[in-house]
């Protein structure tokens, strides 16, 4: 587990930890780094769950259990906020009230001050999250929802972002939990071009295989993916990614020249 900085200019003084993609995993080396580095805030962008179609109706904390302890120990340390991944389509809302009761704000599509640091934290849900929820309100549960061909790269999802209006309207520095990086400049909404201080994002994993210092794959960006890792700054403000807390491809596949990470991200 490697522990990365990246220091972003705004006028505040604050450290907030990004963590993604534990994808059901221990977490206990990230909460050994964040006990060390004791941050402001805990942000937490999505696939906490490793959540597949033969897992649908089940309670994913009940099935992987390392994650609520791992929350709990987030939260016991700094404010901690959540927004869904791709892999929490099938969180039930009983997996919601227990990611809560361990001591975490969620945010699905909507945003919420953070009353010991005074900053804005909204959370943009993944396009396939909404889409599962779309699909079961039209479909009996008997119904498999097809996310074998939903989750592929040459298939658009589109967010829901009609609350973004009244999230950046609001005063203050403003932090957006967003699972994908792509949404910053590649798919719909655009981030980049919206006036939000800071997007925080996972999802790549890095590139799974590093080389050269770029990462090979990406879903949602394929081959030779742009946003694996790093800082990327924008008209508006900046994004951050981290390459994750687990290795989450679906398959054996090694993450080489790629360490698992935590992402400390001074404000300055």
């Amino acid at each position: 587990m490697k522990e990365r900085i990246y220091r972003i200019r705004a006028g505040i003084p604050h450290t907030i930890a990004l963590l993604s993609d534990l994808h059901g995993k221990d977490g206990r080396d990230a909460l050994e780094i964040l006990r060390r580095r004791r941050p402001s805030l805990i942000a937490v962008t999505g696939d906490l769950f490793l959540g597949y179609k033969t897992k649908e109706g089940d309670d994913l904390a009940d099935l992987q259990p390392a994650v609520l302890p791992f929350i709990r120990g987030c939260a016991e340390l700094a404010p901690t906020y959540i927004s869904l991944g791709n892999h929490e389509w099938t969180a039930s809302p009983a997996d919601y009230q227990a990611l809560k009761s361990a001591g975490a704000v969620l945010l699905d599509n909507e945003w919420a001050r953070d009353q010991e640091t005074g900053l804005l934290m909204g959370g943009l849900t993944s396009a396939m999250v909404m889409d599962y929820r779309r699909f079961r309100r039209k479909h009996a549960p008997d119904i498999p929802y097809p996310d074998d061909k939903r989750h592929i790269d040459g298939l658009i999802l589109h967010p829901s972002t009609r609350w973004l209006r009244a999230f950046e309207e609001q005063e203050g520095y403003k932090i957006l939990l967003c699972h994908h990086p792509e949404y910053w400049s590649l798919r719909t909404p655009m981030l980049k071009d919206h006036p939000i201080d800071l997007v925080l994002s996972g999802h790549a994993h890095g590139g799974q295989i590093r080389l050269f210092g770029r990462g090979l794959y990406s879903p949602g960006q394929g081959i030779l993916p742009r946003y694996t890792g790093g800082v990327f700054r924008g008209p508006h403000g900046s994004l951050v990614i981290s390459r994750g807390l687990s290795n989450t491809a679906p398959r054996p596949i090694p993450r080489l020249f790629n360490p698992r990470e935590v992402v400390m991200i001074d404000l300055h």
